[in-house]
């Protein structure tokens, strides 16, 4: 049989089915239909350097981990369960809501892990404790006649509690205090206390005696707590002060007095509060934590540059300073001598590095 010209030309060219021979049309095969899809999973609203973990499970067992910002490809179509953990940073505790969504062939689906703050409820008593070890406890506390704002649930003292610790661990090489905790969240206490407002004020400098008196009262005396109340009234002359432990000025309680009255810098009301958790800490945060290194022990008396009664008089940019200058704090332990130095200080100086109500790194 006789090929003609063209048949000869499909028999042999590479480019055969391009010239349309045997039947087909001269196009290139269709790709294959996706049997697969994708979740875009987002981590938002912690610490830039704090960790997500979101939980995600699937059809025939599936089970990923995710802790930042990801999308996980190759999921077989169905549906998917986004369940983000609770993390902490430092015993300030942070939670999110999940969701379910469903990934289809060829599509990439999308859910979202937005944490926030965990705010428990108000507690008038004493939650169940997560640990015996050495720790402090918070109080929002009011006099029998303050106005309640609430500090202890809208977030003002969890935020002011994270922007004080995040600054200590960066001056430490990440130590922090250890703060009671529980259910994965920042213990606060709300207590109304039994005097008036006048009542304390009434007191001058003794005021901190009749706090610590009256939570005793009320039964916080238990070993290895160390007790700081926020206390939503007024000072005559004073934001904060704190007992010294052990000999200095003996006690387990400090108080920041929010309605204080100094007669400098400023009275104590004006003096806001950090307004994020990761906000660089001012005022009301280095005074939290000038007030708690006090309850530590520091300034021992044996330190070299020990000064009114628990301080340091050597430098208005140290977090212990007391003297004739403004205290302008930007520092722990200036010159490592004092009450801070992770290498060790002489005996007899106590040192922030080695108290038990340390978090070591």
């Amino acid at each position: 049989m006789r090929l003609t010209l063209a048949q000869r030309f499909c028999i042999s060219s590479a480019l055969a089915l391009l010239a349309g021979c045997g039947g087909g049309d001269g196009g290139t095969a269709p790709p294959p239909a996706a049997t697969t899809g994708s979740l875009s999973v987002g981590v938002a609203g912690l610490p830039s350097d704090v960790a997500g973990s979101v939980i995600v499970t699937g059809p025939s067992g599936y089970t990923s981990t995710v802790t930042s910002a990801q999308t996980l490809s190759g999921l077989v179509p169905g549906s998917y369960t986004v369940t983000p953990a609770r993390v902490s940073d430092k015993n300030i505790g942070y939670a999110a809501t999940g969701a379910t969504v469903t990934v289809t062939a060829g599509a990439t689906a999308t859910a979202s892990a937005a944490y926030g703050l965990r705010l428990l409820s108000r507690t008038t008593t004493n939650r169940t404790d997560v640990t015996t070890s050495a720790r402090f406890h918070l109080f929002y506390a009011l006099p029998s006649d303050g106005v309640d704002r609430g500090l202890d649930t809208n977030g003002v003292i969890h935020r002011t509690i994270s922007s004080g610790q995040r600054w200590l661990a960066g001056q430490t090489g990440n130590r922090s205090i250890r703060f009671d905790v529980s259910d994965d969240a920042l213990d606060i206490t709300f207590i109304r206390l039994p005097r008036t407002d006048a009542a304390y004020y009434g007191y001058n400098g003794a005021i901190l005696d009749s706090i610590a008196k009256d939570l005793r009262t009320a039964g916080w005396n238990q070993a290895n707590l160390l007790l700081l109340a926020y206390y939503d009234g007024r000072h005559i002359d004073r934001c904060g002060s704190a007992a010294v432990p052990p000999t200095i000025y003996p006690g387990n309680t400090g108080a920041i007095y929010l309605k204080g009255a100094p007669t400098s810098p400023v009275p104590c009301a004006t003096t806001p509060f950090a307004a994020a958790p990761t906000t660089a800490p001012a005022y009301q945060e280095f005074l939290a934590l000038h007030e708690m290194f006090h309850l530590l022990g520091l300034v021992s008396t044996p330190a070299p540059n020990h000064a009114l009664a628990g301080h340091v008089g050597n430098d208005p940019t140290d977090l212990m300073y007391a003297g004739t200058q403004v205290w302008r704090p930007s520092t722990v332990d200036v010159t490592k001598t004092n009450y801070y130095n992770a290498a060790g200080l002489p005996a007899g100086v106590t040192n922030f590095t080695t108290s038990p109500y340390v978090v070591a790194p």
